[in-house]
């Protein structure tokens, strides 16, 4: 077995059991948790054939509301049949472990169909990685939509690497348009000039838009806007900096912590002024399919941390972490990847460190002490957040590696050293 192999084994084991533990803790500790948002779905299905205002209703036990456009409730509705959220439940959970097996052949096929050998133990390792690793167990205890929306990215970046540029702008559509943010993938579209892809994914959009306004109304539709998507924006949050036991993974949250006085919308800038010059880094001149692998990195992990997103949203990166796990040749660039994939398995804030710190057989001082020591750190930023910041370190010096991207003497010196 290669490096490469014990690199992508070291992360999918690693991120499944801490996923495990985590489904484990929420069956133990938080059993209210488990259809956490699916309950949200199943009350807006059974509103919406009422003719109701699925926007402004909310389960008894949460204070939770629909979010995604009009035409996404359709997919609930055999939901409202049902009298209660269980079965639907169920089934969006069997949904969920259907997409991470697809996902995971369309990973190993690509894999494989770039001269890696993939083994059984890796696909097993791999399909427990999709489904339950740190960041995908939240949303499949929550009966979240995370799974499906991110076997749509990886089909989507599977097809547009395979030149089926109609199949992938629909799939990458999908995504898109149920949670809006990832609609910053279409830079890599236009980079890579797939108009192809493009027009297959803002016809995609356009024609659900269209679905939603001819099966609803233009009110619902403005209430979408008004009441759940522009409140999505969570600037009031980090007014004053991110509180340390909010769920992002974003660099607002530092940002935040460092300038905590300014205009919130600061924030949003300088967290695209930071990453602006990497994906025009990792953009320029892509000579190689591993050069484009980076680049799709570089914006997958862009458009998480660009945006207010919750932890759980890391596993939309799946695409490229995978792939590049075995694609990236030995070097600096390797290293660093691996051990920000690994470090970003620790799907951890403040409040989750807290509640597991509580729950340990340890004396109230010690417990204290832990937790004094962690807040600084949780408060400037998250493992996924430092992680996944590595990650595109990797990226960045495996181009200069490459000789793509060219640097001053002495950092040359310092990475060709031994």
């Amino acid at each position: 077995m290669t490096d490469r192999n014990w690199g992508a084994l070291a992360v999918f084991a690693t991120g499944a059991l801490l996923g495990v533990a985590i489904v484990v803790n929420y069956a133990v500790n938080r059993p209210g948790t488990f259809g956490l948002n699916y309950r949200v779905y199943h009350v807006a299905a059974e509103t919406a054939l009422t003719g109701g205002d699925f926007y402004a209703v909310t389960p008894a036990d949460s204070g939770y509301h629909y979010v995604y456009p009009p035409a996404a409730v359709l997919a609930f509705l055999p939901s409202a049949l049902a009298e209660s959220w269980i079965p639907g439940f169920l089934a969006i959970t069997a949904v969920s472990a259907s997409a991470s097996a697809l996902a995971t052949r369309l990973l190993t096929g690509y894999v494989e169909s770039l001269g890696y050998a993939v083994s059984r133990l890796e696909r097993g390792l791999l399909f427990a990685f999709l489904l339950a690793s740190a960041s995908s167990a939240p949303s499949l205890g929550y009966g979240q939509v995370n799974h499906v929306l991110a076997l749509a990215l990886v089909a989507g970046f599977v097809w547009l690497a395979r030149d089926r540029e109609t199949r992938a702008g629909v799939a990458l559509a999908v995504p898109a348009f149920v949670k809006v943010f990832p609609a910053v993938v279409g830079l890599w579209l236009l980079r890579r000039r797939a108009w192809r892809a493009i027009a297959a994914a803002v016809g995609t959009a356009v024609g659900l838009f269209g679905l939603g306004l001819a099966v609803f109304d233009v009110d619902t539709t403005r209430t979408y806007v008004t009441a759940a998507l522009l409140p999505q924006r969570e600037t009031a949050d980090f007014v004053g900096g991110l509180a340390p036991g909010r769920s992002y993974v974003t660099l607002r949250r530092p940002l935040s912590v460092l300038f905590p006085t300014v205009d919130p919308i600061w924030y949003a800038v300088g967290a695209a002024a930071i990453l602006a010059p990497v994906l025009a880094a990792l953009y320029y001149r892509p000579r190689t399919v591993t050069d484009r692998h980076v680049a799709v990195h570089g914006t997958l992990v862009a458009t998480v941390l660009a945006f207010p997103s919750l932890l759980l949203y890391y596993a939309y990166t799946a695409f490229s972490l995978v792939v590049l796990l075995y694609d990236l040749p030995a070097g600096r660039g390797r290293q660093l990847f691996v051990a920000g994939a690994l470090l970003a398995n620790v799907s951890l804030s403040y409040g989750n460190l807290r509640e597991t710190v509580r729950a340990l057989p340890l004396d109230p001082a010690t417990r204290q002490a832990i937790l004094d020591a962690a807040l600084p750190v949780l408060r400037l930023g998250t493992p996924v957040l430092w992680g996944s910041l590595l990650t595109l370190a990797g990226c960045l010096v495996y181009r200069v590696e490459s000789g793509a991207l060219s640097v001053p003497a002495p950092l040359r010196a310092v990475l060709d050293s031994e």
